[in-house]
């Protein structure tokens, strides 16, 4: 079902009600309006105040409030099964890409209303299939115009034998089309992917099957232009992290390097000049996590093994003069880790690094770890021990608009002495005001993964993307697409 409006022109004061589509359609789970009797629409955006208004679900889109003009401008909608005030609940909720509004004229606008609670497929411009080409070891970037960027990875050949994947698809979570891109120049997996100003992605490193080779390999990646520009300078390696500051430079850290030793040297992208370069403070590690901290002018780097032993100093690395520049503030592990996934939590600053295993090597099932611990540059901001999970390595984690963290899948411990891939997922509620936080199940994935990608989309759904199951018998690259939009908390 789509409900649709047209364009009313201009009204009085430079005021629009611009043309509005609301998908509903999906390919699994419960439909988006099954039980919604009401819509509730309402409007946001820089210099305004918030403008809501309640609709039958019959009226439809037709209560879309007018829109002044300005930038930044969102339409959120949600599905109640009756008004709030008779007790009615959220069942499902959309929310558009910011557009600006000049003169009273708006873009047409595409709102995706997805059921909340619910793993569900999407329905795509080709039907119900998934990815053109099932991957794992992958990654997945949201870019600026709220599209996600799935590039290389690895699939299982019909031998069984890993085989590095070229091929770049694009999906768009509002108009539910996926779309093929120019292939990467070079095959690769277990690379990075970190999106630049200006909406731009920088591809560093990676490996190549069948030998594993490690890749010095790195581009700028325009999707807009569909240009792909060589980056100069960067070591080989695979298995790495990067992240972002907010000034777009980028540092990349540890990995496996050419021969298999764990990288020491660390390096950095400025994208604004173009320029690569070398950073002084070395970071030997593999299976850290890398993130930028509170307004970005700092990067963490959390855990990870140098080969031998667990590292369970933290470092914070900032950009002064021409270079990124490590800071240690003390700042330790109580619990020493690797292959955790490290993301903003409960407020400016802090981190939460969870899962993971306990092993300097690769994970065992008696190393696996079902704790997390909040990490922070700045002493007060510190509370320790996070919440208990799922004990698993490799899971992945996403900060979502209003705080809360998603964790889902990864390697898990099958009972019998094996580790298989794992189908929970948790999700983590921030204390209020410092308090201990909350932690809430999630329904289990119906086909559990590991080495998949989630993604936060800007409708407040998590977009989870392929990955390898393997349950101890068999082993299988996965194709899907999965969305799921948590409940709202207000």
């Amino acid at each position: 079902m789509a409900l649709t409006v047209a364009a009313l022109g201009v009204l009085g004061g430079c005021e629009t009600r611009p043309p509005v589509e609301l998908r509903t359609e999906a390919c699994s789970g419960t439909p988006a309006l099954q039980g919604v009797s009401y819509l509730r629409w309402r409007v946001t955006g820089e210099g305004m105040e918030p403008r809501e208004h309640f609709t039958t679900v019959e009226e439809g889109v037709a209560g879309v409030p007018t829109i002044p003009s300005g930038k930044g401008r969102v339409v959120e909608v949600r599905g109640y099964t009756a008004m709030p005030r008779q007790g009615g609940r959220v069942v499902a909720v959309g929310r558009s890409h910011p557009f600006e509004v000049g003169g009273g004229e708006a873009p047409a606008v595409t709102i995706a209303l997805r059921r909340v609670g619910e793993f569900v497929k999407p329905r795509l411009a080709q039907g119900c299939a998934g990815l053109g080409e099932a991957r794992a070891g992958h990654t997945a970037t949201l870019l600026e115009d709220g599209r996600v960027l799935l590039a290389g990875g690895v699939r299982l050949g019909a031998d069984g034998r890993p085989v590095t994947v070229s091929a770049v698809e694009v999906f768009d979570p509002a108009s539910g089309t996926l779309e093929r891109v120019p292939a990467l120049d070079l095959a690769r997996a277990f690379h990075t992917a970190t999106r630049l100003p200006g909406g731009k992605v920088l591809l560093v490193g990676g490996e190549e099957t069948p030998d594993g080779t490690r890749l010095a390999s790195a581009r700028v990646l325009d999707v807009k232009a569909g240009t792909a520009t060589p980056v100069e300078g960067l070591r080989a390696r695979g298995h790495h992290a990067a992240a972002a500051d907010a000034s777009g430079r980028v540092l990349v850290v540890g990995g496996v390097g050419a021969n298999g030793e764990v990288v020491s040297e660390a390096e950095g992208y400025d994208a604004a000049t173009g320029r690569s370069f070398q950073v002084g403070t070395p970071v030997r590690r593999v299976g850290m996590g890398v993130s930028p901290v509170g307004d970005g002018r700092r990067i963490a780097v959390v855990g990870g093994s140098d080969g031998k032993a667990l590292v369970p100093e933290v470092l914070f690395f900032s950009y002064q003069g021409d270079t990124f520049v490590a800071e240690d503030t003390g700042e330790r592990l109580r619990e020493p880790r690797r292959d955790a996934a490290l993301v903003p939590f409960g407020g400016p600053g802090r981190l939460l690094y969870v899962g993971g295993h306990s092993s300097a090597g690769a994970a065992m099932p008696d190393t696996l770890l079902a704790s997390s611990q909040i990490v922070s540059p700045d002493a007060a901001s510190r509370q320790g021990q996070g919440p208990q999970i799922f004990g698993r390595s490799e899971p992945c984690a996403v900060a979502l608009q209003d705080g809360r963290v998603l964790t889902l899948g990864g390697w898990g411990n099958a009972g019998g002495g094996e580790l298989v891939s794992n189908a929970h997922g948790e999700l983590f509620v921030p204390g209020a005001e410092g308090g201990a936080a909350g932690l809430l199940g999630l329904p289990d994935l119906e086909r559990s993964r590991h080495q998949h990608t989630c993604t936060a989309l800007e409708d407040g759904s998590v977009l989870i993307a392929g990955g390898l199951e393997e349950d101890g018998v068999r082993r299988t690259t996965l194709d899907d697409l999965l969305l799921y939009m948590p409940v709202p908390l207000d």
